[in-house]
């Protein structure tokens, strides 16, 4: 009995398949599939009916074909007086290496794809998370202020602040002087009854609003890298974001007025006063 037939009668015994049972399945006479499995090919008629009987049989039991089929070839060829096992083990050995060096290249394409994956999913969690944080310093708070861009009215400010703090009275004739515009005003007296306030962005979005001598003058963002400067004799401003703002008071910094994310509502500054 040769080797192929020990593969086959093994394979069948081991799924627990009897003879009769493979040949209504395989639809192979049962005297075939024994001769296939005792190693009698002379009793099936013709090398190429062996063959396709081999092909189908070792497929319904779960065998390589290929391999059964090349040994079947190997079977056949003629003895040669320089032929011996170990070339016959070559080609076995030789088909195993490309079968595994296929599996390997496989393993490695899907181990790259995932690695590609990892990192888009990672960079994609990080950009969002950096959104998450602008839109977190850039939104206004969302009862912070009104449509004009003032201060809502008594007993909404944060943390027991003073109903009072955030009014300022409007004086007629005394408006906002906004950065770079210090109309009607003289140099001298500026310099001396005057505050200058710059705000400078940091490496987050903060929503800001200043009122400079009782007038709303700026409401909006200041972005990561920008300044804005406001002068007046009395300045009142709110940040929506405080630890991404740096506060320059008459050129000398004053740092941040509070933590990222945390609200400061009407710091007021006025000129000699800290």
């Amino acid at each position: 009995m040769g080797g192929i037939g020990e593969n086959l009668k093994n394979a069948r015994e081991s799924k627990g398949i009897s003879l009769r049972k493979a040949e209504e399945d395989t639809k192979i006479r049962k005297k075939y599939l024994q001769a296939l499995e005792e190693g009698n090919y002379d009793d099936i008629p013709g090398r190429v009916y062996a063959k396709g009987f081999l092909r189908n049989y070792a497929n319904y039991l779960g065998l390589d074909q290929e391999e059964i089929l090349m040994e079947y070839k190997l079977l056949g060829t003629p003895v040669r007086e320089t032929f011996q096992e170990t070339e016959f083990k070559k080609k076995f050995r030789q088909r195993r290496n490309n079968r595994s060096n296929r599996r390997t290249y496989l393993m490695t394409a899907v181990i790259a794809l995932l690695a590609v994956f990892t990192l888009v999913a990672y960079g994609y969690i990080n950009k969002k998370g950096d959104m998450g944080l602008q839109d977190k310093g850039g939104t206004p708070p969302s009862e912070q202020t009104d449509k004009n861009g003032a201060q809502p009215g008594e007993g909404d400010g944060p943390e027991g602040m003073d109903e009072q703090q955030g009014k300022q009275p409007d004086e007629p004739g005394e408006p906002g002087v906004p950065e770079g515009q210090n109309q009607g005003l003289d140099e001298e007296d500026v310099q001396q009854n005057a505050v200058t306030i710059s705000l400078k962005g940091k490496d987050q979005v903060c929503w800001i609003n200043i009122r400079v001598d009782g007038a709303n003058t700026f409401t909006g963002n200041i972005t990561p890298g920008e300044t804005k400067t406001f002068t007046g004799s009395n300045i009142v401003m709110t940040l929506g974001n405080a630890g991404a703002v740096e506060v320059v008071k008459d050129g000398t910094s004053l740092g941040v007025l509070g933590r990222y994310g945390e609200v400061v509502k009407n710091r007021e500054f006025t000129a000699g006063t800290m």
